[in-house]
């Protein structure tokens, strides 16, 4: 925290004061904020939010301001945030896999900040048990061309190998 206040501390500090839910949101990826919401669901009692953004944030990188792209060098100012964040947005199974292990740890109040594309948010409805208004357009990968496994795709499309 801008304060010195460790995070956790904070959530604990928060929860005593009488918050009924506590969390963070923004700045870290799914893969960065865990961690942090792990030890945080631990020390409270009360609800608690999980909002990452959608990026690929790393131990070295943990926040999407401090990405760095070593394989482009005509960004302005030579940093990613906050106009070239592209390479590292997550995927749509990426942000699923998240609200998945919010669930398991009984974080309840789930979501996505900054950067948040509708396939994104509609995966994390999906993956806690939501069926929403967007999951008719959730991939159906039986009817793909190539990959699928619809019985009306002719044999010729899934054999891959084969010059089409």
């Amino acid at each position: 925290m801008f304060d010195g206040v460790p995070v956790v501390e904070a959530c604990k500090r928060l929860e005593a004061a009488g918050a009924d839910v506590v969390g963070l949101n923004c700045q870290r990826g799914p893969k960065t904020l865990m961690p942090i919401v792990r030890r945080v669901r631990e020390a409270v009692s009360c609800h608690v939010a999980a909002l990452p953004v959608p990026y690929r944030t790393t131990e070295a990188e943990p926040t999407f301001q401090s990405l760095t792209d070593r394989g482009c060098n005509c960004i302005p100012g030579g940093r990613p945030f906050p106009t070239a964040l592209d390479p590292f947005t997550c995927n749509r199974y990426e942000c699923a896999e998240f609200a998945r292990e919010c669930l398991a740890l009984d974080v309840r109040y789930i979501g996505l900040c900054c950067g948040a594309a509708p396939h994104h948010i509609r995966a994390v409805a999906e993956a806690v048990g939501r069926t929403v208004p967007g999951s008719r357009y959730s991939p159906d990968m039986s009817k793909h061309a190539f990959f699928g496994t619809d019985a009306t795709i002719p044999d010729r499309y899934k054999d891959r190998s084969a010059e089409i």
